[in-house]
C-alpha cells in the first residue's frame, strides 16, 4: 500500500541524490565547494518518514558514498545514520519538526559535524592547512546546503506526505 510506495519514493530520492553527489556536484563545484545534497535529502526525508525507513536509506546511501569516496571510510554512513536516529528521537520526544527552521538547524549541525571530522583528518594527514580557507569553504557549504534545503523541502514533503491524500482516496 502507501507505506511500500513511500519506501520506494525514499529509495528513489536517496538514489538520485547519491548519483548527483558522486557525479554532477563535484563537476559543477559551485564557488569551489561541493554541496552535500545527500545530507540535505536525508534530513528532509527524516522529517516526514518513519525512522526505520530513513535509517535503511541512510545506511545504504552512506555505504555507497563511502565506497566511492575512498577516504574517511564510514564517515558518510555514520553521519547519515546519526541524523536519522537523532531526528527519530526528536520525533519520539514530541518535538515539532516540520518547519524550515528545524530542517535548517539539522542541516547546519550535520554539515558542521561532517566538516569537523574531515578537517581533523586533514590536520593529521596534511601539515599545511590554511584555516581561513577552511572557514570560508565551510561557510560556503553551509549556504549552499541551506539553499538546497529551501529548494527541495516542499518537493520532498509533497513526495512523502502530500501524495497520501490521493493514495488513500484512490483506493
Amino acid at each position: 500500500g502507501f507505506r511500500t510506495m513511500r519506501s520506494f519514493v525514499i529509495l528513489a530520492l536517496l538514489g538520485l541524490s547519491v548519483i548527483l553527489q558522486m557525479s554532477l556536484l563535484p563537476a559543477l563545484r559551485p564557488f569551489g565547494v561541493v554541496p552535500n545534497l545527500v545530507l540535505v535529502v536525508v534530513v528532509l526525508i527524516s522529517l516526514y518518514a518513519a525512522t526505520s525507513e530513513v535509517l535503511l536509506g541512510a545506511i545504504v546511501s552512506g555505504f555507497v558514498l563511502d565506497l566511492a569516496n575512498g577516504t574517511n571510510f564510514g564517515l558518510w554512513m555514520g553521519i547519515l545514520m546519526l541524523i536519522a536516529l537523532v531526528v527519530g528521537l526528536m520525533h519520539r520526544a514530541g518535538m515539532e519538526l516540520h518547519g524550515a527552521l528545524a530542517a535548517a538547524g539539522l542541516i547546519v549541525i550535520g554539515t558542521l559535524v561532517m566538516t569537523t571530522v574531515i578537517w581533523l583528518s586533514l590536520l593529521v594527514n596534511v601539515a599545511t592547512v590554511v584555516p581561513f580557507s577552511l572557514v570560508r569553504s565551510l561557510a560556503t557549504e553551509l549556504v549552499l546546503n541551506l539553499l538546497l534545503m529551501m529548494m527541495l523541502r516542499h518537493f520532498v514533503r509533497w513526495a512523502l506526505v502530500g501524495r497520501r491524500a490521493g493514495q488513500e482516496s484512490g483506493g
